[in-house]
């Protein structure tokens, strides 16, 4: 497999993932999005901002990002998301891809803060955030509607390891 930088090539099978049932719902994605959407995201990105693909035999499996804080109060640090095609979970893949983000966070960009928001439910990817020292902040209550109902979503963080003993 390979963990390739993102072009905006790669926006029909991004968004094709998104749309997957499964995934859908932990993204928050709509299954009627478009691809200029993701297209028109992908073109947004500045100076600091990162995506990666992962690829198995020429297909994408998997989508990391991450979205630098633009406030220069907060632009020390960055939130990320990771989604992976429903076919190709509990592969790795999604670890792979949180492990090329945050070494480029980490190495190349020097943030000292990564965040992220996970549904509360979605135990698999949460185990994964930890294992990559992410810790739980904090919970939002009712923050988005799946399925007709209510879900809360963790707000998880972490600190760039050599700095966060400061």
């Amino acid at each position: 497999m390979e963990i390739r930088p993102v072009t905006i090539r790669d926006a029909e099978a991004i968004a094709e993932i998104r749309r997957q049932d499964g995934v859908r719902e932990g993204v928050l994605g709509l299954s009627s999005e478009r691809v200029s959407v993701t297209e028109n995201f992908l073109r947004s990105f500045g100076e600091k901002d990162r995506g990666f693909v992962a690829v198995e035999n020429g297909e994408i499996v998997g989508f990391a990002v991450m979205i630098a804080n633009k406030e220069e109060c907060r632009a020390h640090s960055a939130a990320l998301a990771v989604m992976v095609d429903r076919d190709f979970h509990q592969r790795g893949i999604g670890g792979r891809l949180l492990s090329r983000i945050t070494e480029c966070a980490d190495c190349e960009l020097a943030f000292h803060r990564l965040e992220l928001l996970v549904l509360t439910d979605n135990e698999q990817a949460i185990k994964l955030y930890k294992r990559h020292g992410f810790e739980v902040e904090a919970k939002k209550h009712h923050a988005a509607v799946v399925r007709g109902r209510f879900v809360d979503e963790y707000l998880m963080g972490r600190l760039r390891a050599k700095e966060a003993a400061k």
